[in-house]
């Protein structure tokens, strides 16, 4: 398994690198033959906190944290096995945290789902506190079956001492032709989105390789902040939607047991190069109890 960590305080310069390669990319006249199909995904899967009933456990005075009430991260991997996505950007992935039992998620997710290519970026990088008795984290990963050849960060901007966010690219080889799949989470306030999103944009190159930009963007369609993205990128949910009879906007919050949800603040974009042939946000019993978002799923081709 490779498996590429990239904590945030260790950041010097504004990208950080690490090479996630096993063996050199195919080259020569083949690389760039014929189309090619993928079923990206993105979720945020709240650390592994389910919303299943349940009562939360007194803290005691001095000690660390219970598990959240409905820690189940089973739920989350469950979701993800049923689309059996080629490539999955995921957010909010705890290392060692008390609330998620101090599981090593980016580890244990690879590992049950079989997908051995890993690219994980810490936006929280904490020494031991109230949170945690080690060393922990708290990110954005990307999984994927094909190889992974280069594992990159940028720190986002934010206003004062915001969390800190980030933008996480991996590299992947898929037969020899290279795209670029990245990764984010973008703050809960209007004003940091309005610095993190421009600066998104100027931090991907879309000429080199076909683009697919996805995550939590924290933000509807319509909102001021993300105005720069819709207008470099495409929207797959605008490109090839398949409305589904509970969903029919697309809309990834809230998660409800009955409910409909009625904001869509998660997104895949995509550069030109890509043809976008169909976008799902599924609802059903599943989704409806993993997380606190849906997740999207879209086929792509090339």
């Amino acid at each position: 398994m490779i498996r590429c960590l990239l904590p945030f305080v260790t950041l010097v310069l504004v990208w950080s690198n690490v090479s996630c390669a096993r063996n050199p990319a195919p080259q020569g006249p083949g690389a760039d033959a014929g189309p090619r199909t993928l079923r990206v995904m993105t979720y945020n899967i709240k650390h592994g906190q389910t919303n299943a009933e349940c009562d939360e456990a007194a803290r005691a005075p001095g000690a660390l944290p219970a598990p959240d009430c409905g820690l189940d991260l089973s739920q989350a991997l469950d979701v993800i096995r049923a689309h059996a996505p080629d490539i999955v950007g995921l957010q909010e992935i705890d290392r060692f945290w008390a609330r998620s039992a101090m599981q090593d998620q980016p580890a244990l997710i690879a590992e049950a789902l079989g997908m051995a290519h890993t690219c994980y970026a810490a936006n929280l990088d904490h020494q031991p506190d109230a949170h945690s008795d080690r060393p922990h984290q708290y990110g954005t990963l990307v999984l994927s079956r094909l190889p992974i050849l280069e594992c990159t960060t940028r720190r986002l901007p934010r206003t004062g001492d915001a969390e800190p966010r980030g933008l996480t690219r991996a590299l992947v080889d898929v037969g020899g032709a290279r795209l670029q799949f990245f990764n984010t989470h973008l703050h809960t306030t209007a004003a940091d989105r309005l610095l993190q999103a421009p600066d998104v944009v100027e931090a991907i190159d879309a000429t080199t390789a076909p683009v697919f930009l996805v995550g939590d963007f924290n933000a509807v369609p319509e909102a001021e902040e993300l105005a720069p993205l819709f207008a470099r990128f495409r929207d797959a949910w605008r490109e090839a939607a398949v409305p589904e009879p509970a969903n029919p906007a697309g809309a990834t919050i809230p998660v409800h047991p009955t409910d409909p949800p009625r904001r869509r603040i998660d997104y895949v974009f995509v550069s030109g190069q890509v043809n976008v042939r169909s976008t799902r946000v599924p609802v059903d019993a599943k989704t409806r109890l993993a997380s606190d978002h849906y997740p999207i799923v879209a086929e792509v081709e090339w």
